[in-house]
């Protein structure tokens, strides 16, 4: 898959700090949504990070906001790619080059669905992407 302007993969975290209205970090994540919807740069992410919103929002008692995160996905022009098994399997096999913990599964299954995609730069606030060699993360300081 080979998108034709900038393509930044984009995280749960931005998509948390937006929807929660972070006071700390809301603004600087919504400015970096805002340039996707106005297709400065492509915004892409996944089904695992969908579910990973949708989980946090539900245990935060904001289950209701997640049919609209969906909804705004679609409008902005996001897009998302499914979390396939080839992914997990590439997971398992990066984990145990680099060496890392199973306590970074979902990063290194993003990590796998961004190689897949042909996108290196994340919009996140994890460090644990600085563990993952050619993935390299993005955060407004």
């Amino acid at each position: 898959m080979l998108f034709q302007m900038k393509s930044r993969f984009v995280d749960s975290n931005i998509f948390i700090y937006v929807l929660l209205k972070d006071p700390m970090y809301g603004v600087a994540c919504l400015e970096i949504l805002e340039r996707m919807e106005r297709g400065e740069e492509q915004g892409v992410t996944s089904t695992l990070v969908i579910s990973q919103v949708a989980a946090h929002l539900s245990r935060r008692g904001k289950g209701e906001v997640v049919k609209s995160f969906i909804d705004y996905l679609y409008e902005a022009g996001i897009l998302v790619l499914e979390t396939t098994l080839q992914d997990f399997m590439e997971a398992f096999a990066e984990i145990s080059r680099l060496n890392l913990d199973y306590g970074v599964w979902d990063d290194v299954v993003l990590s796998c669905q961004m190689k897949r995609a042909k996108i290196q730069e994340i919009y996140t606030n994890d460090k644990d992407f600085e563990k993952i060699e050619w993935v390299k993360p993005i955060f407004p300081s």
